[in-house]
Protein backbone atom coordinates (compact mmCIF):
# COMPACT_ATOMS: atom_id res chain seq x y z
CA UNK A 1 0.00 0.00 0.00
CA UNK A 2 1.34 3.40 -0.95
CA UNK A 3 1.99 6.13 1.55
CA UNK A 4 -1.41 7.87 1.48
CA UNK A 5 -2.22 10.87 3.62
CA UNK A 6 -5.02 10.04 6.00
CA UNK A 7 -7.65 12.71 6.04
CA UNK A 8 -9.42 13.38 9.30
CA UNK A 9 -13.06 12.39 9.51
CA UNK A 10 -15.57 15.20 9.21
CA UNK A 11 -17.77 15.89 12.19
CA UNK A 12 -21.25 14.38 11.90
CA UNK A 13 -22.80 17.86 11.85
CA UNK A 14 -20.72 18.79 8.79
CA UNK A 15 -21.78 15.61 7.00
CA UNK A 16 -25.44 16.25 7.90
CA UNK A 17 -25.21 19.82 6.61
CA UNK A 18 -23.57 18.71 3.36
CA UNK A 19 -26.20 16.00 2.90
CA UNK A 20 -29.04 18.45 3.56
CA UNK A 21 -27.58 20.98 1.11
CA UNK A 22 -27.11 18.33 -1.57
CA UNK A 23 -30.64 16.99 -1.03
CA UNK A 24 -32.08 20.51 -1.34
CA UNK A 25 -30.07 21.13 -4.52
CA UNK A 26 -31.28 17.84 -6.03
CA UNK A 27 -34.91 18.58 -5.16
CA UNK A 28 -34.64 22.04 -6.68
CA UNK A 29 -33.19 20.66 -9.93
CA UNK A 30 -35.80 17.90 -10.04
CA UNK A 31 -38.61 20.39 -9.43
CA UNK A 32 -37.42 22.69 -12.20
CA UNK A 33 -37.10 19.75 -14.58
CA UNK A 34 -40.61 18.58 -13.67
CA UNK A 35 -41.98 22.08 -14.25
CA UNK A 36 -40.26 22.24 -17.65
CA UNK A 37 -41.85 18.92 -18.59
CA UNK A 38 -45.28 20.18 -17.51
CA UNK A 39 -44.91 23.34 -19.58
CA UNK A 40 -43.78 21.28 -22.58
CA UNK A 41 -46.81 19.03 -22.21
CA UNK A 42 -49.10 22.05 -22.00
CA UNK A 43 -47.51 23.43 -25.17
CA UNK A 44 -48.45 20.26 -27.06
CA UNK A 45 -52.17 20.75 -26.33
CA UNK A 46 -52.67 24.49 -25.89
CA UNK A 47 -51.79 27.64 -27.74
CA UNK A 48 -48.73 29.55 -26.53
CA UNK A 49 -50.85 32.48 -25.32
CA UNK A 50 -53.11 30.12 -23.33
CA UNK A 51 -50.08 28.58 -21.64
CA UNK A 52 -48.66 32.01 -20.86
CA UNK A 53 -52.00 33.15 -19.38
CA UNK A 54 -52.29 30.04 -17.21
CA UNK A 55 -48.71 30.38 -15.96
CA UNK A 56 -49.22 34.08 -15.22
CA UNK A 57 -52.34 33.26 -13.21
CA UNK A 58 -50.47 30.57 -11.30
CA UNK A 59 -47.58 32.97 -10.62
CA UNK A 60 -50.02 35.59 -9.28
CA UNK A 61 -51.59 32.97 -7.00
CA UNK A 62 -48.16 31.97 -5.69
CA UNK A 63 -47.24 35.60 -4.97
CA UNK A 64 -50.41 35.99 -2.88
CA UNK A 65 -49.63 32.94 -0.71
CA UNK A 66 -48.38 33.72 2.76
Amino acid sequence: MENEAVQPKRPVNDVDQIAAAQTAAFLRRASVTYLECCVSLMMTHLQREEVALILEQEADMLRRLD
